[in-house]
């Protein structure tokens, strides 16, 4: 994760200067029109640029797209999920991007033990520990202090509002974001696992969280990306002097 793939950059500039790649049909038959697949204009090395710049971004995210759920009621005091994701030595800037929410039939009361979900990161050695924000009826914190983790500036952590999604019970009190966290460089150069952790007080009163699209976004490196952007911008100067002599 997190490598812009020679191999991807390449196939992607062969379909934006010749319609495709080896082995590829160029053509695609829609209502008996032939209309090429990808496109883009055989030959246009302004075409090559953008699809390089596209595919490099992309292949600095890799989403789940699938929304998992964590529900009280199951006498459990402690409901978790882990996923693992891969923050690479090489990364620039790397980020944790993540949508998630938190949902409670629950209201804040004065000395009570509210139910709660809270985010943590921790490396694979298990020698840091990081914990992102919790939430609970009385809404989320970002970075909230913890002894004995890693200390994180909930200023490196950016947040916006989404839509709750259909899930179910239907609860209450619902808040649900889209969040990005810049990751401390303790967790740099292998893999950090994601803890989603649902804390249930076993009262009568429901809660549920859950969270989506865990990924790892980073800035892209130079290397292959600028090399292959460079050739296709050169190739396309040669092309207008061509034209223009």
């Amino acid at each position: 994760m997190g490598h812009c793939s020679f191999n991807h950059a390449v196939r992607a500039w062969r379909r934006a200067t010749i319609g495709h790649s080896p082995g590829e049909s160029p053509f695609s038959e829609r209502g008996g029109a032939r209309r090429r697949i990808w496109g883009l204009k055989p030959g246009s090395a302004r075409s090559s640029v953008i699809a390089l710049a596209l595919i490099c971004a992309l292949e600095f995210v890799r989403g789940q797209g699938v929304i998992v759920p964590l529900n009280t009621g199951g006498g459990q005091p402690l409901v978790t999920e882990m996923s693992t994701v891969t923050v690479g030595a090489d990364l620039l800037q790397p980020r944790l991007e993540f949508n998630f929410g938190f949902a409670t039939d629950e209201s804040v009361a004065p000395e009570t033990f509210l139910d709660s979900f809270t985010l943590t990161i921790q490396d694979a050695n298990r020698v840091f520990t990081a914990v992102l924000l919790t939430a609970d009826a009385s809404g989320t914190e970002l970075a909230p202090t913890t002894p004995g983790t890693v200390a994180i500036d909930p200023a490196t952590i950016s947040t916006a509002a989404i839509a709750y999604p259909n899930l179910q019970p239907v609860l209450a009190n619902q808040q649900a974001f889209q969040a990005s966290v810049a990751i401390p460089t303790q967790f740099f150069g292998g893999e950090v696992d994601v803890f989603f952790d649902l804390f249930d007080n076993l009262d009568a009163r429901a809660s549920q969280g859950w969270f989506s699209d865990l990924r790892v976004t980073a800035v892209p490196e130079p290397q292959a990306c600028t090399l292959l952007l460079l050739a296709g911008s050169l190739c396309w100067r040669l092309k207008q002097t061509r034209t223009k002599t």
